[in-house]
C-alpha cells in the first residue's frame, strides 16, 4: 500500500502515541503554579458568569478546561476571606485541595480537555501540511510536533501557552489558504481561528501586524488579485467576528455592561504605554465601559512594562533581558529542532541570493514565528519557553516541506528518518519530566537551574514523585521549600520548615532530608542567601529534575 493511502492510518498512531504520553505522565504530577487559578476563575466563569477573576487571560482556555467539572458539582470558596480580598491564588488552592473530588480527580478532568486540544491540533497539523506538501512532509511535521517534549510538556497543563499555540497555528495557515486561493470559506475559518485566538491569550494581538504583513506580500507578488475592497471585506469580517466571539465568551460580562452601571473604560486604564494609550484613545472616542476583555489586555500590556522577577545564566532581574528567549531557544529546543533552525537559514540564504520569487506560502510560514519571536524578545516577562511556543509547529512544517522539496528523493527519505528518530531519541530520554527538558549540547536537564528555572523545568508539578522518593525511604517529613501550590498534607507530607538564613546553629541542628524547588533555590522569588547552605551541598538526587534533595540526617556511631 502507498504511503498516500497509510497516511491516516500512521497519522492517528502517532497522535495516539502522543495522547498516551501526555496522560501517563501528566497523572504523576501535581498542579503546577497556574493551574488552580486558572480553574477557579473558569469555574467562576461557568457557575456564577464572575469575571473578575484572573483579568489577565482571556477566558476561552479557563471555560475550556473547568466544562468537564460542573459534572462533578463542586463548590467554589465563595464564603471565604480569599474570595473577598480576591486572592487567586489561595482560591485555587481551596478549590482543588477542599471541594467534594480530589485534587488528583480535578485536574484529570480538566487537564484532559487540553490533552483532547492538542490531539486535535495534531491532526489539523497533518491535513493542511498534507494538503500543502504531501503525505511524507505532513507525517514528519506530524511527528515533531506530537514528541517534541517542550509542546508535550504544555499540552497537558490547564494554561492558556498550548491552546493559544492551536490558534496561532492556525489562524496564519487558514490565512494563508484564504490569500492563494480567495476563497470566502478559508476567510471565515481564517477569522474564525483568530477571534479564538483572541479569547484565549492576550499574546495574540501579534496577529494584528502579522496578517497584514502576509497580505501586503501576496499584494506585492500579485497585485491584480488583491484590491483594497479585498482587504476591507476580510478586515470587516475580522473584526465582526472578533466581537462576536468576544461577547459569546464574555456573555455574563457583556450583560453586565449593559445592564448595569459599569465604569468608563478611561477610568480604569492608565493609558500608560503603546495599548494602554491605544485603549484610552478607544474608550474616550467611543465611549467604552471597562469590560472585562478591555481591562484585562491592559492590565497584561502593564504587566509587561513593569516586568517580572527572572533569572538567565545565574543572573536576577525583574526586567528581564533582550536576549532571554535567544537562550531558552538554544538550550531548550530539541537537537531535531534546531538542526531544523539550521536547514532552514542555509535555504533561507541561499533562496535570497540566488532566487528571485519565493514561493507565498513559506513566507506564510516562516513571517508569523519570525515576528511573535522577535516581539517576544521585546517582553519584560521572562519566565518561560512557553511564551515562545508558537513558533515550533511552524518550524516543524516548513523544515519537513524543505527536506521533501530541496533533496532528492533518497536524500530526504533518510533525512526525514534521521530528523524524526531524533525527536523521539530526545522525548524519551526525559520522559515522563516533560516540564524539564533541556538539550544535550546545554548538558541535559541536570544542568538546567545554570540557564534557568521557574517554568522552564521547576512550576511545582513535582510534590507526588517528592513524597514517593521519601516514602522508599522510610520517611514522611522533610525539610521543604517548595515552588508550587500543591499542598503537601495532602499527599501526606509533613513540611519542617528551614531555619534562618544566619541561623547557624539551626542548620548545624538539621536531622533528615531537605528539599527545594529549583527556583527559590537559586534565588528568585527568596532572598538568595535564604539557601545558600543547600548550595554548598550536592542533592542526593532530582526528583523530577525540579526538586533537590540534600541528606542531613545525623547517623550515631555504632
Amino acid at each position: 500500500m502507498t504511503l498516500e493511502r497509510l497516511f491516516w492510518v500512521v497519522a492517528f498512531a502517532i497522535v495516539a502515541a502522543a495522547g498516551t504520553l501526555e496522560v501517563s505522565s501528566v497523572r504523576g504530577e501535581t498542579q503546577t503554579w497556574d493551574e488552580g487559578i486558572h480553574l477557579s476563575a473558569g469555574y467562576a466563569y461557568l457557575s456564577r458568569g464572575d469575571y473578575r477573576w484572573n483579568p489577565e487571560h482571556p477566558p476561552l482556555a479557563k471555560l475550556m478546561s473547568a466544562l468537564p467539572l460542573l459534572f462533578l458539582h463542586l463548590d467554589l470558596p465563595v464564603g471565604g476571606e480569599s474570595w473577598q480580598k480576591l486572592d487567586e491564588t489561595r482560591v485555587g488552592i481551596d478549590f482543588l485541595y477542599h471541594n467534594r473530588a480530589s485534587a488528583d480527580s480535578i485536574l484529570l478532568a480538566s487537564r484532559g480537555m487540553t490533552i483532547l486540544l492538542s490531539l486535535l491540533f495534531l491532526l489539523c497539523v497533518a491535513w493542511w501540511a498534507r494538503g500543502r506538501f504531501g503525505p511524507a512532509p505532513a507525517l514528519l511535521a506530524l511527528c515533531l510536533c506530537a514528541f517534541d517534549p517542550n509542546l508535550l510538556a504544555h499540552a497537558r497543563y490547564v494554561t492558556t501557552d498550548f491552546p493559544v499555540t492551536v490558534f496561532y497555528f492556525l489562524a496564519c495557515a487558514l490565512w494563508v489558504d484564504y490569500l492563494l486561493s480567495g476563497h470566502y470559506r478559508d476567510l471565515a475559518l481564517a477569522a474564525l481561528a483568530f477571534s479564538f485566538a483572541m479569547v484565549t491569550k492576550f499574546s495574540a494581538v501579534l496577529l494584528i501586524p502579522t496578517l497584514p504583513i502576509l497580505f501586503a506580500l501576496r499584494w506585492w507578488q500579485s497585485p491584480r488579485e488583491f484590491s483594497v475592497r479585498r482587504l476591507l471585506t476580510a478586515a470587516a469580517l475580522f473584526l465582526g467576528f472578533t466581537l462576536v466571539v468576544v461577547n459569546i465568551v464574555y456573555w455574563p460580562e457583556t450583560v453586565r455592561c449593559w445592564t448595569t452601571h459599569v465604569p468608563p473604560l478611561t477610568q480604569v486604564v492608565r493609558g500608560d504605554g503603546f495599548v494602554g494609550a491605544v485603549l484610552y484613545r478607544a474608550g474616550e472616542w467611543l465611549h467604552l465601559p471597562a469590560h472585562a476583555f478591555l481591562a484585562g489586555l491592559d492590565r497584561v500590556a502593564a504587566h509587561n512594562r513593569e516586568g517580572h522577577s527572572s533569572y538567565l545564566l545565574g543572573m536576577r532581574s525583574d526586567q528581564g533581558w533582550w536576549y532571554y528567549f535567544p537562550v531558552v531557544y538554544a538550550v531548550k529546543s530539541t537537537m531535531a529542532a534546531i538542526a531544523a533552525t539550521a536547514l532552514l537559514l542555509s535555504a533561507g540564504l541561499w533562496t535570497a541570493w540566488r532566487v528571485r520569487r519565493v514561493d507565498f506560502v513559506w513566507l506564510g510560514l516562516l513571517i508569523p514565528p519570525l515576528i511573535y519571536f522577535l516581539f517576544s524578545m521585546t517582553s519584560a516577562i521572562n519566565i518561560g519557553m512557553r511564551h515562545i511556543l508558537p513558533v515550533y509547529p511552524f518550524l516543524y512544517v516548513a523544515a519537513a516541506a524543505l527536506l521533501a522539496r530541496t533533496f532528492t528523493r533518497r536524500a530526504a527519505r533518510w533525512l526525514t528518518v534521521t530528523l524524526a528518530a531524533l525527536q523521539i531519541a530526545e522525548c524519551a530520554s526525559i520522559a515522563p519530566d516533560f516540564l524539564a527538558f533541556f538539550n544535550a549540547l546545554s548538558g541535559g536537564p541536570g544542568n538546567g537551574p545554570r540557564y534557568l528555572v521557574d517554568s522552564n523545568i521547576d512550576w511545582g508539578q513535582d510534590m507526588k514523585k517528592l513524597v514517593t522518593w521519601l516514602d522508599a525511604r522510610g520517611t514522611h517529613a522533610a525539610y521543604l521549600m517548595y515552588f508550587g501550590n500543591a499542598q503537601a498534607p495532602s499527599y501526606g507530607l509533613q513540611v519542617l520548615n528551614f531555619p534562618g538564613a544566619l541561623d547557624g546553629p539551626g542548620w548545624d541542628a538539621l536531622d533528615g532530608f531537605a528539599a527545594a524547588s529549583v527556583t527559590p533555590l537559586q534565588g528568585v522569588y527568596l532572598p538568595l542567601e535564604a539557601l545558600a547552605r543547600l548550595r554548598l551541598r550536592e542533592p542526593v538526587a532530582k526528583i523530577g529534575w525540579s526538586v533537590y534533595v540534600y541528606d542531613f540526617r545525623r547517623r550515631t556511631a555504632p
